[in-house]
């Protein structure tokens, strides 16, 4: 394997016996591993990858719904993909960005899990006195236990003794302020779409409100992007991709035109008895939105809110068992499970609704069905959220 120009301190923390056979071993499967799903752009930083222990323990991490090693590979792949011109214009190394990436999220723990996440936890913080330093970063908004992870790989990164700006970097890849130049070279060079380029420059300004170099803006941009990718894809159109295939036959279950026997099931390695519960989520006031905003922001919308539930309500889910979502229509989700229990079924729907409101403000209107076909517990569950709409011409005596 080619030897990587990434460089890391001398005062790294090392493996222990990391001559033995069985160490060897353990190293020459992460790569094949990771060389049989990875670009091969990104083959000469393995080793640095490797080097990073702390790195590891991110595979065991899903935020999001993603698994957070896998996000370190996908910025890694982008960053690879950036012409040495950019560098130049930017005056950044392209070793200084790949280590900024390696270790921008590497102090991530429990805390973001999406098995163990309580949204009830969520609450207004300020950064470390380590990090007040940094311009900005005294009113920057910082939220616990979202960017407790940024304190956590700024220490790690300072043990591995990484240089000034990719300090900088790491600690404040959640609150630079993205500057033009530096968006339009870089989205230039990857053919990102103006609106695109639009969502990452006035995304949450009053977090993105930092000073800070352009290799924090750098890495700020491709987390963002990243970001960006996760939300749209189950709206690819590639119809082999499994999070597509359930959102077609999601719809078709509960509309009654297939049934538990549909050959897509198998593709996505699940099975239904044809009698699951169904969870419906209605938005309020989705049409209003629709009205004050491109159809790129509606879009991202809807994508970022069926991501929030499917990260939700596969919580400790088996293989065969876990829940299915789907959008149905304009502004409705349905989610099918085997819970049957009423008093759970209501407290997944209060769990879903709240953490909505919180990450997007929107409120909804939720009902749910058992006790029948997916389609007729569908058709109660749209009945259910009815009544929750207020009446506008009835008033009580």
């Amino acid at each position: 394997m080619e030897k990587t120009a990434i460089m890391i301190g001398e005062g790294r923390a090392k493996s222990d016996g990391f001559n033995d056979h069985g160490v060897f071993y353990q190293k020459e499967c992460f790569y094949k591993t990771l060389l049989s799903v990875i670009k091969p752009e990104i083959t000469p930083y393995l080793e640095s990858l490797y080097k990073v222990k702390e790195l590891l323990s991110l595979s065991e991490i899903i935020s999001a719904g993603e698994n957070q090693l896998h996000h370190v590979i996908r910025m890694l792949e982008i960053a690879a993909s950036i012409p040495d011109s950019v560098f130049e214009k930017l005056k950044i190394s392209k070793n200084e960005l790949v280590l900024g990436v390696i270790f921008h999220d590497v102090g991530k723990g429990k805390e973001v899990d999406d098995r163990y996440f309580d949204s009830s936890m969520v609450t207004k913080g300020s950064a470390p006195d380590f990090l007040r330093h940094y311009p900005g970063m005294n009113w920057a908004e910082w939220m616990v236990p979202f960017h407790d992870h940024i304190a956590a790989s700024y220490l790690i990164a300072k043990k591995y003794h990484c240089s000034i700006r990719v300090l900088e970097a790491v600690a404040l890849h959640h609150h630079v302020k993205i500057r033009p130049r530096t968006l339009n070279l870089l989205g230039d060079s990857l053919q990102l779409s103006s609106m695109v380029k639009l969502d990452i420059f006035h995304y949450n300004p009053v977090q993105y409100a930092a000073p800070g170099g352009n290799l924090a803006q750098v890495i700020a941009i491709l987390d963002q992007l990243c970001a960006i990718e996760r939300k749209f894809r189950g709206f690819s159109g590639l119809g082999l991709e499994p999070q597509q295939i359930e959102y077609e036959v999601v719809r078709d279950l509960v509309i009654g035109i297939t049934d538990n026997k549909d050959p897509r099931l198998d593709a996505l390695g699940t099975s239904l008895n044809g009698n699951e519960s169904v969870i419906l989520f209605d938005l309020k006031a989705f049409g209003s939105f629709v009205k004050m905003h491109t159809e790129y922001e509606v879009q991202n919308m809807k994508a970022s809110i069926l991501q929030l539930i499917r990260n939700m309500v596969r919580v400790n889910r088996g293989l065969r068992e876990r829940d299915m979502v789907a959008l149905i229509g304009g502004d409705e989700y349905a989610v099918i499970t085997r819970v049957e229990d009423s008093a759970v079924l209501n407290k997944m729907a209060e769990r879903v609704a709240e953490v909505i409101k919180l990450k997007t403000g929107f409120q909804v209107r939720a009902g749910y069905g058992i006790g029948g076909s997916i389609a007729e517990n569908y058709h109660k569950a749209r009945l259910q959220a009815e009544l929750m709409k207020k009446r506008r011409f009835l008033v009580d005596e």
